[in-house]
């Protein structure tokens, strides 16, 4: 007798973030983050741009930046969303990954079906983050590195959520011009700073929300003008309202937001 299906699961640290949950058909959109997903009781199907055919699949990576939308039929989902250094490590889109077939990743799949991710905890939640991530970015896809003061200024976002966070500022500490620090983190990242910080923002608010904030709270709270303006950056990066957050239970390492 299948179980009946329970609210989904989104666990956050700072520069991730696991989701399992039943799939939201998403419109087409972009974000920064690398994404995984796998389809847990069934495949799904995904289209990279609105005029071409939907491929079934049952294991998808999204780079980051390339254009994407997913059809669930309602089935769970389970998505592995990465962000920097990990997002430049992956060569391309393969709407076939193979991570699905590695017997690891197997493993780890089975360990949540039949709504067992109901029951994880933040430390089981980081072993699936680790052993996803060894099965979608093997050794020979990782020898990509960015540049110190790339890290060093992707760090001091993180540190202090996005306030006073701007070219200029983040220059003066890597101790470069803002014109040059600027095209380096265009060149290292593949992405504008300005949008880099939208998305910097976006999981902030995601962290707000967690902390128990309403949906005007967290928008305030992690920099967005107002309540538009977070849906509109929510719903454009992860083609969805960020009203589905509801129907999910959030969990997050304090110290790691």
């Amino acid at each position: 007798m299948k179980l009946p299906q329970q609210p989904g699961r989104l666990f956050l640290w700072r520069g991730a973030a696991l989701v399992i949950s039943p799939g939201i058909d998403s419109s087409l959109h972009t974000h920064f983050a690398l994404q995984l997903t796998y389809g847990l009781e069934r495949p799904f199907r995904a289209r990279l741009q609105a005029d071409h055919d939907w491929t079934e699949t049952r294991s998808a990576s999204f780079a980051p930046h390339d254009a994407h939308q997913i059809d669930s039929d309602g089935g769970m989902l389970a998505h592995l969303f990465l962000e920097m250094p990990e997002a430049v490590k992956l060569s391309g889109t393969d709407l076939r990954a193979a991570f699905g077939t590695w017997p690891e990743f197997q493993a780890l799949a089975t360990s949540l079906s039949d709504n067992r991710h109901q029951s994880l905890d933040m430390e089981a939640a980081q072993h699936i983050r680790q052993i996803w991530q060894a099965c979608a970015l093997p050794q020979s896809q990782t020898s990509a590195s960015l540049d110190s003061r790339i890290l060093t200024a992707l760090d001091a976002i993180a540190a202090s959520h996005g306030a006073d966070c701007n070219g200029e500022n983040l220059a003066r500490l890597v101790h470069l011009s803002e014109s040059r620090f600027t095209h380096l983190f265009r060149q290292q990242t593949g992405m504008s700073l300005s949008r880099y910080l939208l998305w910097s923002r976006m999981v902030d608010a995601v962290a707000a929300v967690a902390q128990g904030n309403n949906m005007t709270a967290a928008a305030h709270a992690s920099g967005f003008a107002d309540l538009a303006h977070m849906s509109r950056t929510f719903r454009s990066m992860m083609g969805v309202a960020p009203s589905e957050l509801h129907r999910m239970a959030i969990a997050f390492k304090q110290d790691a937001i």
